[in-house]
């Protein structure tokens, strides 16, 4: 009998009986666990020395005015210091080099058929790597994760087109750290044209 589940799907399926449903996931949609150093799995301890902790909720004037939102004064003040935020990478079907989103809450971005039009809260932060890293890619990483960089706060065009208004560097060791699992955008474009051919010469061949 035909098997009415597509070939991944199944995979999924086995795998999950087995108890390794979190593997199979990542395996199929670009989806990692987060390193230890990042991942949150309870109350957090103070920052180090020098390091200020910014809520999502303190980062604009509320309630929101005329005039949109505003940066707070807090968030003013931060501005070009190492800050702490806790928060969800928003999913993208595709990573976008050298940097991930962080969000209040769970997001999924629109591919790009919906273009921008996606459900970006206004208060995401656009999270760089390091220089050395801005060619690298970060999978897709699941839970509550914690993040500590230099606060920038102004309008910004972004690679991906989105203008963002409040972003984090973060340093050489994190973005190692979070990259560790990705491939770098040129040796997977590289990967990518010879797959592509390969498909062609064995089309090709009688």
């Amino acid at each position: 009998m035909k098997s009415l589940l597509p070939t991944a799907a199944l995979c999924a399926l086995v795998l999950t009986t087995f108890g390794h449903q979190p593997d199979a996931q990542a395996a199929l949609a670009n989806i990692a666990l987060p390193p230890a150093a990042v991942a949150v799995h309870g109350p957090l301890a103070p920052p180090p020395a020098q390091v200020e902790h910014l809520k999502f909720q303190d980062m604009f004037k509320t309630p929101v005015g005329p005039k949109g939102l505003e940066p707070s004064a807090r968030l003013l003040s931060l501005h070009g210091r190492k800050v702490r935020m806790v928060g969800y990478m928003a999913t993208q079907e595709e990573s976008k080099a050298g940097m991930l989103i962080l969000a209040p809450m769970p997001v999924n971005l629109g591919d790009e058929d919906e273009s921008l039009s996606d459900d970006l809260p206004g208060n995401a932060v656009f999270v760089h790597l390091a220089r050395p890293y801005a060619e690298r890619l970060v999978p897709n990483l699941q839970g509550l994760l914690q993040v500590t960089g230099t606060l920038s706060v102004g309008a910004f065009e972004e690679a991906d087109g989105h203008v963002s208004s409040v972003r984090l560097e973060l340093d050489d060791a994190t973005s190692r750290l979070l990259t560790t699992q990705a491939t770098p955008a040129r040796q997977r474009d590289k990967r990518q044209r010879a797959t592509t051919q390969r498909e062609r010469v064995a089309t090709a061949t009688p």
